[in-house]
């Protein structure tokens, strides 16, 4: 029974080439598996997720229940919106060293609709441009330990949030964890879902 439903703007990436068991994808080749990417809302229930994180980490917090758009955009459909990514401070390991750190200038937008509004109200602003891991290097990350990966396989990006309140990728993150509120045109406020 969770009273602190979350959403998490993320984007999705699903793979074209597999890796053998054992054979880690290297970063400056993972962009070779990468087959396009859709939007991705990765729920999570809070209050389960702060009873479960220690000693656990999250896992039945956000195991229930992922949602993707309808569409898949390729990167060549992406190539004109290419944006390089900011120096990882601090500094990655040597294995996650991205000759070509970039990600795309594509603005996401998070709106949410109660049962009693007529029409989605705008809550958030973003853009894959504030990730700070490459796409590349959460292939590479995941694999890194001989994990094998097979066509069609999806990876979350992880929350997508820029430095701006607006620009925050959670509930979590907007509400400051439940300690404000997000006030709706007709009335409500929301600190979670």
């Amino acid at each position: 029974d969770c009273k602190r439903m979350d959403f998490e703007l993320e984007m999705a990436t699903y793979l074209t080439k597999s890796n053998d068991l054992g054979h880690p994808v290297k970063v400056n080749e993972a962009k070779d598996h990468i087959f396009g990417f859709s939007l991705l809302n990765d729920w999570s229930a809070r209050d389960v997720q702060v009873w479960e994180y220690v000693p656990l980490g999250p896992f039945t917090a956000k195991n229930f229940a992922s949602s993707v758009s309808p569409w898949v955009i390729t990167p060549e459909a992406l190539a004109p919106f290419k944006s390089a990514l900011p120096e990882q401070d601090p500094p990655v390991l040597p294995y996650l060293q991205d000759k070509d750190l970039s990600s795309y200038d594509l603005p996401l937008q998070v709106l949410i609709k109660s049962k009693d509004m007529n029409e989605p109200h705008l809550i958030a602003t973003s853009n894959m441009k504030h990730l700070y891991f490459s796409v590349s290097q959460t292939i590479a990350h995941h694999s890194v330990t001989g994990c094998n990966m097979e066509v069609g396989d999806c990876l979350g990006t992880g929350t997508i949030s820029g430095k701006e309140k607006h620009e925050f990728g959670s509930m979590f993150e907007l509400c400051w964890g439940g300690k404000e509120t997000i006030k709706l045109p007709n009335g409500e406020e929301r600190k979670w879902l």
